[in-house]
């Protein structure tokens, strides 16, 4: 998520204002003008940034929306099928709080919602050994596009503002850093798309196995099988 020496470094100061508006995030768009304000100001002025490979999937814009809009559930199935170890609960002010068992925690909202572009902000820290804590402020922008009426194209692109006097420092490692965000963010991905495709291809059989998960409260699984397995015994 980062650049290398002076020239690199240089040049993504330069660009980091058109990055936005290369992705298109449409600020004046926002429901709240406040988090177009937070979410301007980390793309504009990021400490590093990372766009992902395209993902191309088989799912549905069903199962697409309900694990983007109940991203602790969400969490939760993908901890009992063992696909990632990550914890998402919501706090007593209402934000999603997000620990991924590996030394990054804080809040995140959804701030911008439609069918073809979400766009997410956070604000966390990072346990960095020796270093300490390092606070730091993110933007998750992801955009889909349908291929084929079952196949889906998604595009992530991950913005970082680093906080503090290790600010200057990560952005001169960005090269290391770059590949360490990549690699987390392309897990946490893949394991989303291993999700989609299951529940796409087979609710029944994900609903069978969270059905044991004791951390699913009756009324989440009582809701995931009116939104999945009526459809399910129509085919």
């Amino acid at each position: 998520m980062l650049r290398i020496f002076a020239g690199p470094v240089f040049f993504s100061l330069c660009v980091a204002a058109s990055l936005g508006e290369t992705l298109l995030i449409p600020y004046t768009a926002f429901p709240d003008t406040r988090h177009a304000k937070k979410v301007k100001e980390v793309a504009d002025h990021y400490t590093f940034h990372r766009k992902l490979n395209e993902n191309r999937f088989k799912t549905t814009d069903k199962v697409l929306d309900y694990l983007l809009d109940n991203m602790p559930l969400t969490a939760t199935i993908m901890r009992h099928l063992g696909l990632e170890k990550y914890v998402i609960s919501i706090g007593d002010d209402g934000m999603m709080v997000y620990d991924d068992k590996a030394g990054m925690t804080g809040t995140f909202e959804p701030v911008y919602v439609t069918r073809t572009k979400r766009i997410l902000y956070g604000d966390g820290f990072f346990d960095a050994g020796i270093l300490g804590k390092i606070r730091g402020e993110s933007v998750l922008v992801m955009d889909y596009r349908k291929e084929e009426p079952d196949i889906v194209c998604n595009t992530v692109t991950v913005f970082i503002r680093v906080h503090g006097l290790l600010g200057p420092l990560c952005k001169v490692a960005s090269p290391i850093l770059n590949g360490m965000v990549g690699r987390k963010s392309a897990t946490l991905l893949n394991a989303s798309v291993v999700l989609s495709e299951e529940l796409a291809s087979d609710p029944e059989g994900v609903y069978e196995k969270i059905s044991e998960c004791e951390e699913i409260t009756s009324e989440e699984l009582s809701d995931f099988g009116k939104t999945f397995l009526d459809d399910a015994e129509s085919r």
